[in-house]
């Protein structure tokens, strides 16, 4: 059964006050003091009377000016040996340590190797020359990865086996309760039945459609007789690939946050561009507006009243605004609390996307396509179920393309602080340095000027690379507007679920968003360019960016769909069980990232002792979200 959030709040004393903050390092003396991404570069001077000197910019860095190497100063018919870092290819040019002058020696967007040893070989004999030769093989840098990935993988194939087994007749037998599988009816509704309503099992079609024939059922009722019965419509009261998505995501973030092994594409993008890292928060927001709409009909399922309802999602809003306030500081003073961070943002686009669909929802549930005859010859028409899908929802429509519409005025419009109408770089070396206190555009200005800089992060992913003085919050004001289009995008896939009437309309209605979003998103972004009209911003919210990761968010959300529900392919665990318990576990992973035995403290100077420990932080909390799953211990707010 679901326990109440007061819980959660037991939860976090408990583990603050009893669990001691402990490190156990792992250090290895033997190793070569090159660290994790680091390679030997030896500069190798062939020219007479000249000390020559290597600067570089990294290929991340955009439109910077280059920097001068640390102590790689190579006299003439010498050489100097340095260390280079390897985890972002470079562009390396040779000047003169004189002068300062640039010689006719341009490598660009070079790579090295992790561990590896080259040699920059610079003369002039005939004609002025350079280039940079390999003589020392790296490491297997791909090996962890690779392994790691394996080893999740085999994970989750025991996961399924075992429940296979599990719910064979005879090993039910022979299995305790305890170790046998949660059945799938567990999470369905049921309701009274009445003299105009006819309920009945919402899993019978989603989970046996393919074994009763090859036309698709209609969704959330049983397939009947050839006659004029008419039923309400009941949905599953768990959509299960929505947990699984969820439980999904959940994990990546996990391994995210404890550090992804030291992997870059593991990290959030420096500026502009997409890594793994930077799509988790925004499914998640993405799927709450999924949630929404069964929340609120299940709730009005009940007879609740609309100020009833809108109570709750007050409620669940506070609730969320001060677990993340409690997350990320709640016992220092006042002048120094970040007041947005994840779960902020998701509090504020919930309450907005909720708030709408509370009020221009009708007060009947589903007056237009409620009822309908069902039988294996019969299908609604297209036109009435798009018109309840979609055309129905107008007003909600118009309401978040005002707010879609004010993102862009506020976005492209004033001028501020010297800096130009409409910049959306990371400021700092940016333009060679002419915008340098304009980081985050706009949207930086207004969290400075409303907020003010006590108040927002001061340690954004661009601050290293481009070398920002400003601070700048990528979950900051202006891009709640944004957020809450994307959560109001997932509003829509649960009233595209909610409202067709056969699975395939679900997919149908489910692919073609995706593939609409997404293709505006690359459109704005010219691909996926730095240089275009939006590009694609986490630290920004762009809105090339939410439409490319609700397009995604639609796809995936398909897949698990025909695979969970409908097929009964994939059980969906053990991400199911993530997803089930995601607000336990994420406050769990967050309060506990460095406590023994959750995580150690090691000496950074291998990836694969990394991947250990960060896997195993991720098998950590997926375990314990299995053992609440199998005891059917939900917490939720």
């Amino acid at each position: 059964m679901y326990k109440s959030f007061h819980h959660l709040w037991i939860m976090i004393f408990i583990i603050q006050t009893f669990l001691p903050c402990g490190y156990t390092q792992i250090t290895e003396d033997w190793l070569d003091p090159l660290s994790m991404d680091e390679a030997y570069l030896t500069i190798i001077n062939r020219i007479d009377s000249l000390p020559i000197q290597i600067q570089y910019n990294l290929v991340v860095c955009e439109k910077c000016n280059f920097t001068i190497m640390d102590n790689s100063v190579a006299e003439s018919n010498d050489n100097k040996t340095v260390i280079v870092s390897t985890t972002y290819a470079q562009d390396i040019q040779v000047i003169s340590a004189v002068t300062n002058e640039t010689l006719p020696c341009h490598i660009d967007t070079y790579k090295f190797a992790e561990h590896a040893s080259y040699v920059l070989e610079v003369k002039n004999d005939t004609a002025f020359s350079c280039k940079i030769s390999q003589t020392k093989e790296g490491s297997y840098y791909w090996l962890p990865l690779i392994i790691g990935m394996g080893t999740v993988l085999a994970f989750i194939v025991f996961v399924q086996l075992w429940q296979r087994i599990s719910q064979s007749s005879c090993c039910a037998r022979l299995l305790p309760n305890r170790f046998q599988s949660v059945s799938t009816k567990d999470f369905t509704i049921s309701l009274p039945k009445s003299s105009t309503a006819i309920v009945n099992d919402p899993n019978d079609d989603i989970i046996n459609t393919l074994s009763t024939g090859s036309e698709l059922p209609l969704v959330g009722s049983t397939r009947l007789s050839n006659n004029s019965i008419r039923i309400t419509k009941v949905l599953p009261k768990r959509l299960r690939s929505l947990d699984t998505f969820r439980g999904f995501s959940l994990m990546v973030m996990i391994f995210v946050n404890y550090g992804g092994a030291g992997y870059p594409f593991f990290k959030h993008s420096i500026w502009n561009g997409l890594t793994l890292a930077d799509m988790v928060f925004p499914w998640f927001t993405w799927m709450m507006g999924v949630s929404i709409v069964l929340s609120q009909r299940s709730l009005r399922a009940k007879n609740l009243r609309k100020t009833t309802i809108f109570f709750k999602i007050c409620q669940r809003t506070i609730v969320l605004f001060v677990l993340g306030l409690m997350l990320q500081g709640g016992n220092e003073r006042w002048v120094h609390i970040r007041i947005f961070g994840v779960l902020q943002r998701l509090a504020v686009c919930y309450f907005i996307a909720a708030i709408v669909v509370l009020i221009f929802d009708d007060t009947e549930d589903e007056p237009y396509s409620s009822e309908w005859p069902i039988g294996n010859d019969v299908h609604q028409k297209l036109r009435i179920e798009l018109s309840n899908t979609l055309f129905h929802f107008w007003p909600q429509w118009v309401f978040i393309a005002l707010i879609t519409l004010a993102w862009l005025l506020i976005t492209f419009i004033p001028e501020f602080e010297k800096c130009p109408r409409g910049y959306l770089g990371p400021g700092g070396k940016h333009y060679y340095g002419r915008y340098e206190n304009c980081t985050g555009g706009i949207a930086g200005y207004i969290d400075r000027l409303i907020l003010r800089r006590s108040h927002i992060d001061n340690g954004p992913t661009c601050k290293r690379v481009y070398d920002t003085h400003v601070p700048y919050d990528p979950e900051g004001l202006l891009g709640i507007l944004t957020g809450t289009l994307l959560c109001y995008l997932g509003v829509q896939a649960g009233h595209s679920f909610a409202h067709a009437t056969r699975i395939r309309r679900v997919c149908a209605h489910w692919i073609i968003s995706g593939v609409l979003c997404g293709s505006i998103g690359l459109a704005l972004s010219k691909g996926g360019q730095s240089d275009s009209w939006i590009p694609i911003n986490k630290n920004l919210w762009s809105l090339s960016f939410i439409l490319v990761l609700a397009g995604l968010a639609f796809i995936i959300l398909t897949i698990l769909y025909i695979l969970v529900d409908v097929c009964n392919w994939f059980t969906g665990e053990p991400f199911l069980w993530l997803g089930m318990n995601s607000i336990v576990v994420y406050v769990g992973h967050e309060v506990c990232s460095k406590m023994f035995p959750i995580q150690f403290q090691v000496e950074e100077t291998r990836h694969w002792q990394l991947m250990i420990m960060h896997l195993y932080g991720v098998l950590f909390w997926t375990i314990v979200a299995g053992v609440m799953y199998r005891r059917k211990t939900f917490i939720a707010i």
